[in-house]
């Protein structure tokens, strides 16, 4: 009853205070309520009046459809001659920088053009640089191979794409497992490859007694039955929405670039390939580039890498991508500090 007491005389000498409150409280309803209106009026209307959030940032929204994804690239496609074999491959951009990009685990240079984070990251890049870019052999538009091939045949292949470009130097620049090709090259062919930049890979992929830092040999053997289940997709492109591609579009695009068996192939060559005793003999500037949560390739074998060549740098990029710098513009900005300090150590 005392409390009661206290509060009933708390009110009384307070009256005035609460009867503003009271007013404010009245005030905030009237806001409250027309924000509310304003919002409904804005969902509900039509998209072509109501921007959606990338329109809003100036981007054009866009559906990828399986039909956009098997278009023919928008720029000339040539080949190289490579033990025999025709390589596929474009050039584009512009800038002051050669940069050839070494592809991930599968290419195919008319869908990459049209795949939203390969496309963008090249379109970035090659704001300020000439990017070539090539089909390995055996996949995509190069001619087909009986076996995975070797990794001093994919050497081959970067070779005779510079040659056939007429590049004598560039900056190599590789993707996931495009990344131990570059590695290779740069150690058999220092004086081509004016800096490496490396993203989302690693040295050697398979964990053992010696490596435990390495990916476990079941999580690797997975990935072909999961292949075209779309079970892979948030590992892969966590950054291509569902709005820019639904679950059925993303599952084609996997059956369309490659094959169960193919990809158990490729597996197979993962689990042999291994150019860490190469890596202390790699002298050229190099850029490690890797995502904090990559769940591709774990952000600790990428700082390996930087660890074990002499004259690299790790740069680590928030977020959960695999190799998408389209949606890093800080690490955009780094990899053309990178080539800027190539032709000016001062820059």
């Amino acid at each position: 009853m005392e409390m009661l007491t206290d509060i009933s005389k708390w009110i009384s000498e307070n009256e005035s205070v609460l009867s503003g409150a009271a007013a404010i409280i009245v005030l905030l309803g009237v806001v409250i309520s027309l924000l509310g209106f304003l919002y409904r009026w804005v969902s509900e209307t039509p998209k072509s009046k109501a921007p959606n959030a990338q329109e809003a940032k100036g981007q054009r929204f866009e559906k990828i459809t399986l039909k956009d994804l098997s278009a023919p690239a928008p720029y000339p496609i040539q080949f190289a001659k490579s033990d025999g074999l025709n390589i596929a491959y474009a050039v584009f951009g512009s800038g002051a920088h050669d940069i050839l990009m070494a592809p991930g685990i599968i290419s195919h240079l008319n869908i990459q053009s049209h795949m939203p984070s390969i496309r963008d990251t090249a379109t970035a890049i090659g704001a300020f640089s000439r990017i070539i870019c090539f089909d390995k052999r055996g996949q995509g538009l190069s001619d087909p191979s009986v076996s995975v091939p070797s990794l001093e045949e994919r050497v081959h292949d970067i070779k005779a794409v510079m040659d056939a470009a007429g590049l004598d130097q560039v900056i190599l620049y590789g993707i996931s497992e495009g990344g131990p090709m570059c590695m290779q090259f740069a150690h058999d062919y220092p004086e081509r490859v004016k800096g490496l930049i490396l993203l989302g890979t690693t040295a050697r992929w398979l964990q053992s007694e010696a490596y435990p830092m390495g990916i476990e040999e079941r999580v690797l053997d997975a990935m072909p039955q999961a292949w075209g289940t779309g079970v892979l997709r948030n590992i892969f492109f966590p950054s291509v929405s569902r709005e820019q591609m639904d679950d059925e579009t993303y599952k084609g695009f996997e059956r369309l670039i490659a094959t169960r068996q193919s990809v158990r192939q490729l597996v197979d060559f993962f689990k042999l390939t291994d150019v860490r005793d190469l890596l202390p003999n790699i002298h050229c500037p190099t850029l490690v580039i890797h995502f904090t949560g990559d769940m591709a390739v774990p952000m600790r074998l990428g700082r390996a890498v930087a660890d074990a060549i002499p004259n690299a740098e790790f740069f680590e990029v928030a977020g959960t991508d695999h190799a998408d710098l389209s949606q890093s513009p800080e690490a955009v900005a780094r990899v053309r500090q990178f080539a800027d300090g190539l032709v000016d150590p001062q820059y």
